[in-house]
């Protein structure tokens, strides 16, 4: 037999000595994986019926079932106020929001200056309102006394400028708007007007005939009582020549309106005094 046939017979047994080793490693590992199975089911079975038996109170305590009690951690007081912070942000976030409105609606409530006395300005002059403003509302301040028993004694112009202007520039300042808007509550009942801004308020039908009570005056003129022949101009500190003729004030007469019959007479009262003492003071008597 030649060496070379004697070789490849030689390799051919090795090789197949070693597939017979494989499929013998094979078929042992196969074996211990069931028998690794098996004792795991078994283990879970023993467990089980152990567990029953604790359950049932067959027995005390196992022998193959071990309860591991985890070791609580101690914290210190930083730490658990952190982790309470942690785990509570969004609603902290969310209670801290809601405490801010009510504190900022609270703050609005106790700052916010409620007047005692409104007089609407319904003039078409920027400069007596922007000019004058300020010493309008001193001069009525004193005629007007602690009506809503704040301690404070406030009074307050409006301007509401009413003219043939009024609906040209209503797209843009709403003062159309805002003056329709007065005049369907009660909150302000004295007025001073002029002729133009009568075209809108038409005080025939909105303001109170002072001819009773202040006839006696050269000044009044059923629902009018005009300004240009007073010291109104001068209390003011008007510097802009002789006030126009038509100007005057006067009061709303009650009614119902948005507002009960019974709210407008209340502001009615509390400024029907203030409208006296004003006329009363600049008043020429016929």
């Amino acid at each position: 037999m030649s060496k070379e046939k004697k070789n490849t017979i030689h390799a051919e047994n090795m090789a197949e000595k070693q597939r017979k080793q494989k499929e013998e490693q094979a078929v042992l590992a196969r074996k211990q994986e069931e028998e690794a199975r098996k004792a795991y089911e078994e283990q879970l079975r023993q467990e089980k019926l152990e567990l029953i038996r604790l359950k049932q109170g067959v027995i005390e305590e196992s022998t193959t079932i071990h309860e591991e009690t985890p070791e609580l951690q101690k914290h210190s007081i930083w730490q658990r106020i952190g982790n309470f912070f942690y785990h509570n942000k969004w609603w902290l976030w969310l209670a801290c929001f809601f405490v801010f409105l009510v504190g900022y609606l609270v703050w609005q409530i106790v700052t916010t200056v409620h007047p005692d006395l409104i007089v609407l300005l319904v003039v078409d002059d920027d400069t007596l309102n922007y000019g004058y403003n300020a010493s309008m509302c001193e001069l009525f301040r004193q005629y007007t006394e602690d009506v809503n028993g704040d301690g404070k004694v406030v009074a307050e112009v409006y301007y509401m400028p009413a003219s043939e202007r009024i609906s040209e520039n209503d797209g843009y300042t709403g003062d159309m708007t805002k003056l329709f808007a007065e005049f369907q509550i009660s909150e302000a009942v004295i007025v001073i007007s002029d002729a133009d801004a009568d075209k809108y308020i038409v005080p025939d039908s909105t303001l109170y005939d002072l001819e009773a009570d202040f006839g006696q005056y050269a000044q009044t003129d059923k629902m009018r009582f005009y300004l240009s022949d007073t010291d109104f101009a001068n209390d003011i500190g008007w510097t802009e020549g002789k006030l126009d003729e038509d100007i005057y004030i006067g009061i709303r007469s009650v009614r119902k309106t948005m507002d009960s019959e019974e709210e407008m007479q209340e502001v009615f009262d509390n400024c029907y005094p203030v409208l006296k003492q004003f006329i009363t003071h600049y008043g020429t008597q016929k």
